[in-house]
């Protein structure tokens, strides 16, 4: 089975499957290449029907430059509009941006601004709420992952989250807060995760049918 190997300081293995089917396995780094054959072995059933789930998808769409576009924001839809402004602006149900825009670069310098905002206070919120506190919170732009939490306490939170509705972003961060004292996908982790929050499994099937949604804001 071809697959990429990236090794850190993680405490257990994982794996991602990107669009094309591309497995990628992250390991501790002294984790036995014997481990990662067995584990592979463990889930060749989920890789196979995996993979022929993503590489199925319809090619995803991105966002555009473009008067009329919609861009969901937060459990709502904002409209772009091209108008003589000076910097991008929220206009109720609408996103003012600079006429003389040549990119998309203003709209997305909006968003990440908007994420850490946002998703920060999200954390806070709930860091608090569940006395599970991360080291640090940053903000990333990977093209498979919602969140993460490293070894180190690191958590990180995509500003696609932005996209979707504010429940689906409680659960991503309760999630990855679960992993502070579950670092896996145990059991014991998943019924953590249903004490934080009962109705996780609606909030999860909404991610899945919305996956696309993480490759919609260009880089």
């Amino acid at each position: 089975m071809q697959y990429s190997l990236v090794r850190s300081k993680r405490k257990t293995l994982a794996l991602t499957i990107n669009r094309d089917g591309a497995l990628t396995v992250r390991a501790p780094l002294a984790t036995p290449k014997k481990r990662i054959d067995d584990f592979l072995s463990e889930k060749q059933r989920w890789i196979e029907q995996t993979r022929a789930r993503m590489v199925s998808l319809p090619p995803p769409k991105t966002l555009t430059l473009a008067d009329g576009e919609a861009l969901p924001f937060l459990g709502e839809t904002l409209t772009l509009r091209l108008w003589e402004v000076r910097d991008v602006t929220r206009v109720g149900s609408e996103l003012a941006v600079p006429v003389d825009a040549q990119t998309l670069a203003p709209v997305l310098r909006w968003l990440d601004k908007q994420a850490r905002t946002e998703l920060a206070a999200h954390v806070a919120q709930l860091s608090q709420a569940l006395a599970l506190r991360p080291q640090k919170l940053r903000l990333s732009r990977a093209k498979c992952r919602w969140g993460s939490m490293s070894a180190r306490g690191t958590l990180s939170l995509n500003r696609a989250l932005l996209l979707c509705p504010p429940e689906v972003i409680d659960y991503v961060i309760v999630h990855e807060l679960c992993h502070i004292p579950h670092p896996n996908h145990s059991p014991t982790f998943w019924a953590h995760v249903e004490r934080c929050m009962p109705a996780y499994r609606t909030q999860r099937a909404w991610l899945k049918v919305h996956a696309s949604l993480i490759t919609f804001l260009p880089d």
